[in-house]
């Protein structure tokens, strides 16, 4: 079985962050959704680790250069990884959803709106929530995909 811990927004709260990560060891993969990415620099990640990464729109504005979006293959699904500023996340889904099945993802995973979220269908979307907030997910990888939201008991 496999894990992967799902972040986003986490906006300089290191602390919170290693706090989520040392609660959740071991995992696979960390994937940061954007808004601080940075703080990736100052955490321990055991050697091994899979990362992805994108830039948010606050990222942008202090010289991130990671993609805006990328994608990676996880027990057989494609899974899509975006800030979501870009498909206007605050708004509606719709174009976010769009960009998913455009680009044949089965997940999409996003943030921006600091907000949880689990959509149904396909494809899926999921936002851990905000991070600074003590938010995040994780995705465990069985027979198929189990999404689940946690909060960092503070």
């Amino acid at each position: 079985m496999k894990k992967i811990v799902v972040v986003s927004d986490s906006h300089g709260t290191i602390v919170k962050l290693a706090k989520i990560l040392d609660f959740e060891r071991p995992f696979d993969c960390l994937v940061h959704c954007g808004d601080g990415v940075g703080d990736l620099f100052h955490v321990d990640l055991e050697d091994g680790t899979t990362v992805v990464r994108v830039s948010g729109n606050v990222d942008i504005a202090r010289g991130s250069d990671c993609d805006r979006v990328t994608f990676f293959e996880v027990a057989g699904a494609r899974v899509m990884v975006a800030h979501g500023d870009q498909f206007r996340v605050h708004h509606d889904y719709s174009w976010i959803l769009r960009e998913g099945r455009e680009k044949n993802a089965d997940v999409v995973l996003f943030g921006h709106t600091h907000i949880r979220y689990r959509g149904e269908g396909m494809p899926i979307l999921f936002n851990p929530g905000p991070t600074s907030g003590g938010h995040y997910g994780i995705i465990t990888i069985g027979k198929g995909l189990l999404f689940e939201h946690r909060k960092l008991d503070t």
